[in-house]
């Protein structure tokens, strides 16, 4: 299963910003309004080559509305669900008592990463005990904070390959990803790329047993008569 990190924190302390920045995309929208994330957005990326689901949430606070309160039920469940949980505190502002009541609810609940976002401000708060600094709007310590992430996601078991015919088929994957490696390298066209990228993918799908293109066109040949 793939590791899933909750992002989780007090309204307007850059969560939805941090979502972005790990993604490195506009996935989630972003204003100054305290309460704009009202439901979980969830989006897979990687860290170190390990596919993880990051879930940005609903700022937790005392429910203005049925529906903010909702999205703050989501927001503890969607905690009670993570492997990890980032808890982020904004810099600029004091902690105050229910940040501190957040965090130690993640705690309690199982792996978690203080973050304490906005760095790339003047510093006001008193954070509780060690966090990563990042700020979301320049990139300031994300690579910190990914580094501090991956023991927690890394996965334990290992695995070995007991055929010859797979191994062959896992060289093949690795000789046509190093040629696409080296097509980045040189600026080669996108086009050339994929070429290289869909001669990595057959020898993984023979592996998996998914349908190619080949095995659509050996049935179609074996099963119908086609006209000299």
């Amino acid at each position: 299963m793939i590791p899933v990190i909750a992002i989780v924190g007090r309204p307007n302390v850059g969560k939805s910003s941090l979502f972005n920045r790990l993604l490195e995309q506009d996935r989630a929208i972003v204003t100054e309004i305290p309460g704009t994330t009202r439901d979980l957005v969830s989006e897979v990326a990687s860290i170190d080559g390990i596919p993880v689901k990051f879930v940005d949430t609903a700022g937790i606070r005392a429910g203005q509305d049925i529906v903010e309160t909702l999205g703050i039920e989501r927001s503890y469940q969607a905690m009670a669900d993570a492997d990890v949980t980032l808890v982020v505190f904004d810099l600029a502002v004091p902690a105050d008592a229910e940040g501190i009541a957040l965090l130690d609810r993640a705690k309690l609940q199982g792996r978690y990463v203080l973050v304490g976002n906005k760095a790339d401000l003047p510093r006001a708060a008193e954070m509780p005990e060690d966090f990563v600094a990042v700020s979301a709007i320049t990139g300031e310590g994300i690579e910190n904070l990914r580094r501090k992430i991956a023991p927690s996601i890394a996965r334990e078991e290992s695995g070995f390959i007991t055929s010859i015919r797979h191994e062959q088929l896992l060289r093949e994957a690795l000789e046509a990803l190093a040629q696409a490696r080296n097509a980045v390298e040189f600026g080669i066209p996108h086009e050339m790329l994929l070429l290289d990228l869909y001669a990595a993918l057959r020898p993984i799908d023979a592996i998996t047993g998914a349908t190619t293109a080949d095995d659509i066109l050996n049935r179609i040949f074996s099963t119908f008569c086609i006209g000299k």
